[in-house]
């Protein structure tokens, strides 16, 4: 019996199946691969070369699918990896670059048609990755809350907010968590730039003593839209409903899809300028 005994069982496994028989390499030597057939008369194989110490030190050629969130990452794989005829499909709804490193040759550098074949299957995805504040921006974009919700939302995001500042939106969230208790009754423009509120106040104490909330009609912020990204500055306009004395707040951002794809415009820029290959665009 070898000294190897885990190998010996192997082989023997292999054996014992029905009708075995081994598969021999191009130069007639065995390959470590045996194909049986089952009491169904159904093939499989069974494959013994690491076992027998036949495989390769290393694959015969490059394969495999990677994934990574970061550009520089993604660059950098094309360093290293990239072959003339690599083609890139970037496609903006997903927010993805896809890069098959082994595609099929087409027109070399002399203009000549070499029309060979590639096996494309050798990848690198680059799945870009939102940020925190785009996700929390886009995700409520048209959506009316009540006041304290609107008023905390604010207080949570008072860094984005380029114009009026944070700290004017500070204020204008706490006067709006000092008028939950009040009825609103209606609203008018004042200037070219805000709409005032009118409420009458619904506690005996204050004998429904009157008062006005002026708010902005648009507002700007800065986001980020991407990880690592550039920041965009993004237009908005406040929306506002009263029911039933009851004011509801949100915000409209300004034609948002257009941010979102300048933001991947300039990632497909900064990779077709640093690997030299071109982005097909799928959407």
């Amino acid at each position: 019996m070898p000294e190897n005994t885990e190998n010996y069982d192997l082989i023997v496994a292999a054996q014992e199946a029905v009708d075995p028989y081994l598969v021999s390499d191009p130069d007639g030597e065995p390959s470590g691969l045996y194909i049986v057939r089952d009491s169904h008369g159904e093939q499989r194989v069974i494959d013994l070369r690491d076992k027998l110490g036949l495989l390769p030190e290393r694959p015969a050629r490059k394969t495999g699918h990677v994934t990574v969130s970061v550009v520089e990452s993604f660059i950098g794989s094309l360093h290293k990896h990239g072959l003339p005829e690599t083609e890139l499909y970037g496609n903006a709804k997903t927010g993805t670059i896809r890069a098959v490193i082994n595609a099929h040759k087409g027109i070399n550098d002399m203009g000549d048609a070499e029309d060979t074949a590639g096996h494309g299957d050798h990848a690198i995805t680059l799945q870009l990755q939102h940020t925190p504040d785009w996700k929390d921006w886009t995700s409520r974009d048209g959506k009316l809350m009540g006041q304290a919700d609107f008023a905390e939302f604010i207080e949570d995001h008072l860094p984005n907010f380029v114009d009026p500042t944070g700290a004017d939106m500070l204020e204008l969230a706490q006067t709006f968590q000092a008028t939950t208790k009040v009825d609103f009754e209606s609203s008018q423009r004042i200037t070219s730039g805000e709409t005032q509120l009118t409420y009458k106040e619904d506690t005996t104490a204050q004998a429904g003593k009157k008062g006005a909330l002026a708010i902005p009609d648009t507002f700007a912020i800065g986001l980020q839209v991407f990880e690592r990204g550039d920041a965009y500055k993004v237009q908005a306009r406040f929306r506002y409903r009263i029911n039933g004395g009851q004011l509801l707040l949100g915000y409209r951002l300004t034609r948002p899809d257009d941010v979102l794809r300048d933001a991947f415009d300039a990632v497909v820029t900064r990779v077709e300028t640093d690997t030299v290959h071109s982005v097909w665009h799928q959407g």
